[in-house]
């Protein structure tokens, strides 16, 4: 399987580690979509697009998030420590959507997703400032974040 085109939309939220979100097409045939691109302790790093695992109550038979205390219909008091954990003893609350079976793909599109968001910056001259955003370029897309990269069609373009 081939990458054939990595797109970036690079992100500026005050405080956080996320950069960019990026869009990979495998082969001109596939799109894996909302792939984030986080700073770490060791840098660059990628998380391959998720949802929140939901649980069911056990009175209504509503979904819950599993961090929800109280069910979103009925009302009823929920149990709390609902979620699985992990090997560290983390909650787990977020499935990926779509992820690669082996460490060798994972590092493929790791690193050309890196390689795309460098270029980015590259582009632009510099990582986007937390300070001072360039006026004109970036949308909001929610309180505190501001995003690169135009109009919303970036990653639907494709199928028109």
């Amino acid at each position: 399987m081939e990458i054939t085109d990595v797109r970036i939309k690079r992100v500026v939220i005050k405080g956080e580690k996320l950069r960019a979100f990026a869009t990979v097409t495998f082969d001109g045939e596939f799109v894996v979509s909302d792939i984030k691109v986080i700073d770490g302790a060791n840098g660059l790093f990628i998380a391959m697009p998720s949802r929140k695992i939901t649980d069911r109550c056990s009175g209504c038979g509503g979904k819950n998030h599993l961090r929800a205390k109280f069910c979103n219909d009925c009302g009823a008091k929920l149990a709390p420590e609902r979620a699985a954990k992990d090997a560290a003893g983390r909650a787990k609350l977020h499935v990926d959507i779509a992820h690669p079976i082996n460490p060798e793909c994972r590092q493929r599109i790791q690193e050309a997703i890196v390689k795309a968001y460098s270029e980015a910056a590259d582009e632009s001259g510099a990582a986007p400032s937390e300070e001072e955003p360039e006026p004109g370029n970036r949308r909001d897309p929610a309180p505190g974040a501001q995003m690169e990269g135009g109009d919303d069609t970036f990653d639907r373009e494709i199928f028109s």
